[in-house]
């Protein structure tokens, strides 16, 4: 099993949990998280969906991180110390050649992630669409999503489980779909086998 699954010319790798490398003609790390000391690509930018410790983790910012970096969060998510961009539901922002755009992302029948208190985002990097759906559940927002690959939450307790999630897939428009969000934690484990379709790619993490 891989880490990575290539779209037209755009690289995405499941780095752990809901961090994701995506590479095209720039670098982006979406939810970076816990990553070790190693050498890694620097980001040209880091987009963060929520202020819980395991999405906006800054020691890992700092991990990936060049002078021109911009991190772009939620409007009222801070990142002090960095270039950020703060952005609003429904906005569409292009920053360094990325289109951005953040979607509804929140819980509907948990307390975790109230409505308005974290996004998802839809990029487009060098033609390529790509869904990262953050911390949510199955949401009616979903229908609305036209893409080429959907990053979503399977792990439950905090997110959608995998039953949700097989709702989230016949709702979302898109060609193929990763899930995240999973196993990290001992309440997020996912039985992935009830996922099996020509359209999910599991991909193994690139750090435990």
């Amino acid at each position: 099993m891989t880490s990575t699954f290539k779209y037209g010319d755009v690289e995405i790798t499941f780095l752990k949990h809901a961090g994701f490398k995506i590479k095209g003609s720039k670098t982006i790390y979406i939810d970076p998280y816990a990553l070790p000391d190693v050498e890694m690509e620097k980001a040209d930018l880091v987009l963060i969906t929520h202020e819980h410790f395991d999405h906006m983790d800054m020691d890992a910012v700092k991990k990936i991180r060049k002078d021109e970096t911009v991190v772009i969060v939620p409007t009222g998510c801070m990142a002090e110390g960095y270039r950020t961009c703060e952005l609003d539901i429904g906005a569409r922002e292009e920053v360094e050649g990325v289109t951005v755009e953040p979607v509804p992302a929140y819980n509907v029948d948990k307390h975790f992630h109230g409505k308005g208190e974290g996004v998802g985002y839809v990029i487009t990097i060098d033609g390529v669409k790509i869904y990262h759906a953050g911390d949510t559940d199955f949401i009616p927002e979903m229908k609305e999503i036209e893409v080429d690959v959907a990053l979503i939450p399977v792990g439950g307790t905090y997110t959608m489980d995998v039953e949700d999630a097989k709702k989230a897939i016949e709702a979302i428009k898109a060609k193929y779909f990763i899930p995240m969000h999973y196993g990290t934690l001992p309440e997020t484990k996912a039985d992935l086998s009830k996922l099996k379709s020509d359209k999910v790619v599991v991909l193994e993490p690139m750090f435990k």
